[in-house]
Order: structure tokens, then sequence, then C-alpha cells
């Protein structure tokens, strides 16, 4: 499987570096997308040490432009990417707050990954308009979410800054924390239809996660409190104010 091959990707970050969970994760974000995926522009937001940005360029992605928030990642993705003779024509590693790096440059791409990021934000309103400014035709989430809420809910959470899993120092940041929020499925749902993306597909877990009854640490997959998505661009006629219920 993917990371069993790439292991590089289990030491230079200690945030998530399961290589079971991470090659069930490369099934549901990168495989199942291989569709939208393979040739396509792709900008992969929060991207901390590239391990999807290689992965989207692997599975046939033209090229990735990688935003990262922490230097360091940036720089682990750089040597972990050059390591892999990646032609450095495919990509872009920009260090960056996203929010920052939306405003200012015009990215047009094919496809946003926004991978781990939703529940360590609350600036929802400036991340979907940037992504709607891009111009891509799809968008790719993997999120927790609140379990078993059928409303669009956020539930408000603090992050610690200093916490590589957690979210960066911003311009909202008070005393080293960030006030951030973490949706219900729903909630990510009206999120994307407000700018006009429709979810077209949610990826079944409990399928794959049954063909791997021993795997660790993807309880929150497991229970519905994680879930994966890809959303198309939409007419506005064709996304519904009031979006259907999903109770994951």
């Amino acid at each position: 499987m993917f990371f069993d091959e790439h292991p590089e990707f289990l030491e230079t970050s200690t945030t998530a570096n399961d290589r079971g969970r991470l090659n069930l994760r490369h099934e549901a974000i990168i495989t199942d997308n291989l569709d939208v995926l393979t040739g396509a522009r792709v900008l992969d937001i929060a991207s901390h040490d590239a391990r999807w940005t290689f992965a989207a360029l692997q599975a046939g992605a033209a090229h990735v432009t990688s935003v990262e928030g922490r230097a360091g990642l940036v720089e682990a993705s750089r040597s972990t990417l050059t390591a892999k003779a990646v032609d450095p024509e495919r990509y872009d590693l920009v260090h960056g707050d996203v929010y920052d790096v939306l405003a200012r440059e015009d990215y047009q791409v094919d496809v946003v990954m926004c991978l781990g990021f939703l529940y360590h934000t609350l600036r929802y309103n400036e991340l979907l308009h940037g992504i709607r400014a891009t111009g891509a035709q799809h968008v790719i989430v993997d999120s927790k979410v609140m379990p078993g809420v059928r409303e669009p809910t956020v539930r408000m959470v603090t992050d610690q800054n200093v916490v590589k899993s957690m979210a960066i120092a911003d311009r909202y940041s008070f005393g080293g924390k960030s006030l951030v929020g973490l949706p219900s499925a729903p909630a990510i749902r009206r999120m994307l239809a407000t700018y006009g993306y429709r979810v077209e597909k949610r990826f079944n877990w409990d399928r794959l996660l049954a063909k791997h009854p021993d795997a660790e640490y993807v309880e929150k997959y497991r229970s519905g409190g994680r879930v994966t998505l890809r959303a198309v661009r939409a007419d506005r006629n064709d996304v519904p104010e009031g979006e259907p219920i999903d109770a994951g």
C-alpha cells in the first residue's frame, strides 16, 4: 500500500502518522478520487509535511500547490520531495497563513484538497470564498465531525497554537490559543452549498473498514466522527438551500 512504499512520511511528522491509518486514508482520499485528480491542477490546503501533495502527484496530478503555515513543515516537505526526485516544476510549496495566501494569490486549479483542516478554524466564509475563487471544479474534504448531529451545527473548541496538530497562530489568536469549530457533516454540506458546491459523494468508510477489521486509530471513521466527502462545483440552481439530512 502507498505508505508502505513511502515510509518517509512516518518520520517527517508525528501527527497522525500511523502507517495503517494513512494507507486507509489514501484509499479514501486519493484512490477513490483518481478520476478527478489525474491530470489536475491541485491546491492542497494546510499541506503539513506534503504527504497528500506527494500522493496526488503520484496519482497523476499535473501540478500541486501546497500551502502550509509552519515553516519547519514546509522545509521537511521540500526535503522529502527533493529526495524523491519529484520534478520541481510539478509543485509549489508556499509558506503562509492560508487565508492570506488565498486573498493574495490568483490560483486557478481543478481540485482543492481540504484535509484535516475544517476543525482547526472558524473562518469558514474566508476559506470557502477563497476556494470558490480558485475556480476549482471539485473539493475533497476529510474532516472530524460531530457524530450523529443531524443539523448544520458547529461546536466551538480551543486549539493550542504550539501543538503542530492544531491551528497556527493568526491575527485572531490570543494567549497562544485559537477559537476553532468542530462542524457536523450537515454543516460542511451547508458551507459548501453556500459557495456553490454540491456534495456528490461520501466515501463509504464502513465498507473499507469491514475489509480491515483490525485497523487501529480509525475509531472516528468507524463511529461517524470523521468523514471524507467530494463536492462538485454547481450552478446556483443546482444547489438546494436546505441541505439533505446526514447524521454522519
